[in-house]
């Protein structure tokens, strides 16, 4: 008993470090810190918690900090990039982080993928991206960014040429981008809908919305035919692949600790998220910021079950994502 009351103590005048793998203002951000302002709630002894942006490389930045810097203390928190996974089975050289053995505490909310391009370039279409004689340019912050994963998974499956244009620090530069005319093109989670400028671009007709992910259509963006709906026969196994690549659409917003964090301070944090997913008042705030509908999510336990059987896979499977995401 004391023991057990030691151990629900520890958080008690503490200060908890929640790391944010993107810059500010973007979907990312919005989200993590309002797990943020929850957190302390919910972690008994209430803890402080202060939040900071660590953006970079697609939220490789952050990840390698959690897994390589950060003490296993219990007292560190990162809104995990949830595509970053990719990165380690491709191979990348800059991934020192195996996120098999990070300590993940829950994530909530799932978010499919979709294309949109300005409507005053003449990539209106897959059909038309297929036929142009220049390839459209994606804005992407990084390799293992969700955006670049979904990007590249697309060129395979419908034989499409697509420039990558990378190393944007967060969304909002991705969006700038676009607007300016450095970018044709965007592959983005069907959350952004919820803020600006998509909502603007929207109302004035900047964009061509092109495809989504499906097999279930958004009710956040126009009518657009899914990947499942319109993909060649012959693009099943790159399809069925998607499965796979495209598991993070089942966790958008995951938080982890890092390695090594003693088993009774991570089962506090894993209670105490899976708290924040059933608080009412969150509940609310997230549907309204990112459209949560208030019943999916993912335990700890879940989660790091679901991250060890994505990462495992063999050889061969490992092979085929490693050429859908080489660099083109």
């Amino acid at each position: 008993m004391v023991q057990a009351q030691a151990v629900d103590s520890f958080y008690s005048g503490k200060t908890i470090q929640f790391i944010v793998s993107s810059g500010p203002g973007v979907t990312t951000d919005v989200a993590a810190r309002l797990v943020a302002r929850y957190l302390g709630k919910h972690v008994p002894g209430n803890p402080t918690i202060i939040a900071r942006n660590m953006p970079g490389a697609g939220g490789l930045v952050a990840a390698n900090y959690l897994y390589s810097i950060a003490k296993p203390d219990g007292l560190t928190v990162l809104a995990v990039s949830r595509a970053n996974y990719l990165d380690q089975m491709a191979g990348r050289p800059e991934v020192k982080v195996d996120f098999r053995k990070l300590a993940w505490l829950g994530s909530y909310n799932r978010s499919p993928m979709m294309v949109a391009c300005r409507a005053d370039t003449p990539y209106r279409s897959i059909a038309a991206i297929r036929s142009a004689k220049t390839p459209p340019r994606f804005g992407q912050a990084g390799t293992g960014s969700v955006s670049y994963v979904f990007a590249s998974l697309l060129s395979k499956i419908f034989d499409l040429k697509m420039k990558h244009v990378s190393g944007f620090q967060s969304a909002r530069e991705t969006d700038l981008s676009m607007e300016r005319g450095e970018v044709d093109c965007r592959a983005a989670t069907d959350v952004v809908m919820l803020r600006s400028p998509w909502d603007r671009w929207v109302k004035e007709k900047f964009i061509t919305f092109l495809i989504q992910q499906g097999p279930e259509k958004s009710s956040l963006i126009p009518p657009v035919s899914t990947v499942y709906e319109t993909a060649p026969a012959d693009a099943k196994p790159t399809v069925d692949l998607m499965s796979i690549m495209m598991a993070y659409t089942d966790f958008e917003r995951p938080f982890a600790a890092p390695p090594g964090v003693a088993q009774e301070r991570l089962q506090i944090l894993r209670d105490s998220f899976q708290r924040i997913w059933q608080d009412a008042e969150f509940a609310a705030e997230a549907k309204k910021l990112t459209d949560w509908d208030g019943r999916w999510y993912l335990t700890g336990e879940q989660l790091q079950k679901k991250m060890e059987i994505i990462i495992s896979q063999p050889s061969d499977v490992i092979k085929r994502i490693k050429e859908i995401l080489e660099e083109s």
